[in-house]
């Protein structure tokens, strides 16, 4: 059972490997949860856009993406994994790592209210707000990081990419 995790920009990820990730969320969001709305937003594909994914056997099991928002804000969206994966740690490594990505631009996010404790529990904070979509409650969460971290890991090729996405050495399994 090979587990790897993954990174890159819209430009920087194959097409097959796009299509695992809308995949995994079709399955998460649409299927699963029986709720008929299109998940792929035009957003998976801007310049700007970078997708965090773990991959179990060449399935993706777990996803997140992280979009530019403007004036310095990241949005994390599209944070699921595979019921048959979950509580295994996949989805704090992705968050973990997309907070480094992030490095001193804070990171907003609109969850299932229900998840809001989880998201705290990894340096989340209430940014105010709630909000019902698609008959689901969700809530405003943000992260704004301490003063100053260590800068981000840099993109391109290096020893962390493989297949046009990064895999970072904190995470081989």
């Amino acid at each position: 059972m090979d587990l790897s995790y993954f990174y890159g920009t819209a430009g920087e990820i194959d097409a097959a490997s796009l299509y695992r990730l809308l995949s995994l969320r079709s399955r998460v969001f649409v299927v699963a949860r029986r709720q008929p709305w299109l998940d792929p937003d035009g957003r998976d594909i801007e310049p700007g856009t970078a997708h965090l994914w773990a991959e179990q056997d060449g399935v993706a099991v777990s996803t997140l993406r992280l979009t530019e928002e403007g004036d310095g804000l990241l949005r994390m969206g599209r944070v699921c994994t595979l019921l048959s994966h979950r509580r295994q740690g996949h989805a704090t490594v992705l968050v973990r790592h997309a907070l480094v990505l992030a490095g001193p631009r804070p990171v907003i996010a609109d969850v299932y209210a229900r998840s809001a404790d989880w998201f705290t529990g990894r340096g989340f904070e209430p940014r105010g707000g709630r909000t019902v979509v698609d008959g689901e409650p969700h809530t405003s969460i943000q992260h704004v990081p301490a003063a100053r971290r260590a800068p981000a890991p840099s993109g391109g090729s290096g020893p962390g990419h493989r297949d046009g996405g990064y895999v970072p050495a904190w995470a081989s399994t």
